[in-house]
């Protein structure tokens, strides 16, 4: 079946809310499109109910298919709480499909996960930490949750979250994540035991950045970061400039608060 733009909202974005929902843009003179069709037909009848199909004829339906920047088909869009999750373009055999499927669809685990990144990124490590840590202590090969638990618990663990992150293989997907942890747990370690830190008159300024960070006070903390780093580029051995890093990764580049700091932390450790 196909849908118009005034059921789209209805059939897709609404029912989204509740369970998650596959799209399938196809057009008839689609040779793969034959081909995939059938198969997320019966797979769509399988699950029971775990996920919809929705099929939609972009040569019945250009401006939806433009809408969603369709370029080529068949192409697949999962849609969850109304937005879209993962995408798929070409025709897959029926068993790399089912493993697609299952490694996109929504879990309670991932949706854990995907609820503690924004608490993250809005400085509620402890709430983060809190939906984690069960999920971590349940399953301690997943090395993607170790690390995001880890960077949960690196503001007031910092010990805890080194000791996630100790098994995690050179070679892993996430071991960008966990340099942001090694970096920021062992800079707020030193502000638990500050004679790490160089005897120097900066050393004040530099444990109250740590301190303000520690407390997700991010912006105050910058600040202080940076007028430490304005004065003395290299402070800590160079660890004053891989906190105030490791804080913009944590945040994500295009966080408000690192695009306001990039440019100030630049000037001041590039001179």
């Amino acid at each position: 079946m196909s849908y118009d733009l005034s059921h789209f909202q209805t059939d897709v974005l609404d029912r989204s809310q509740r369970t998650p929902v596959l799209v399938d843009f196809w057009a008839a003179w689609c040779g793969p499109c034959k081909l995939l069709g059938p198969i997320l037909e019966k797979l769509a009848a399988e699950s029971a109910g775990r996920w919809a199909l929705v099929k939609v004829d972009t040569e019945a339906h250009p401006d939806l298919a433009a809408q969603f920047q369709i370029r080529g088909i068949p192409n697949c869009k999962l849609f969850h709480q109304g937005r879209v999750i993962a995408e798929l373009a070409g025709a897959l055999p029926e068993p790399q499909l089912r493993t697609w499927l299952a490694e996109n669809l929504p879990t309670p685990k991932r949706e854990s996960m995907a609820r503690a990144r924004e608490l993250l990124r809005a400085g509620h490590a402890a709430a983060a930490a809190d939906l984690l840590r069960p999920l971590a202590t349940n399953e301690p090969t997943d090395h993607e949750l170790a690390v995001l638990t880890a960077r949960a618990l690196m503001f007031t663990e910092p010990a805890a979250a080194l000791a996630l992150i100790a098994p995690l293989p050179p070679a892993s997907p996430w071991i960008d994540g966990a340099a942001i942890v090694q970096t920021l747990a062992a800079a707020f370690q030193s502000s638990i035991a500050p004679t790490r830190l160089p005897d120097s008159p900066l050393r004040p300024r530099y444990l109250d950045a740590l301190n303000q960070l520690r407390r997700e006070s991010f912006e105050a903390g910058l600040t202080a970061l940076i007028a430490v780093l304005n004065e003395k580029p290299a402070f800590a051995g160079g660890q004053a400039k891989a906190v105030a890093s490791a804080i913009f990764h944590h945040l994500g580049l295009r966080h408000p608060l690192s695009e306001k700091f990039s440019r100030p932390f630049s000037m001041a450790v590039n001179v």
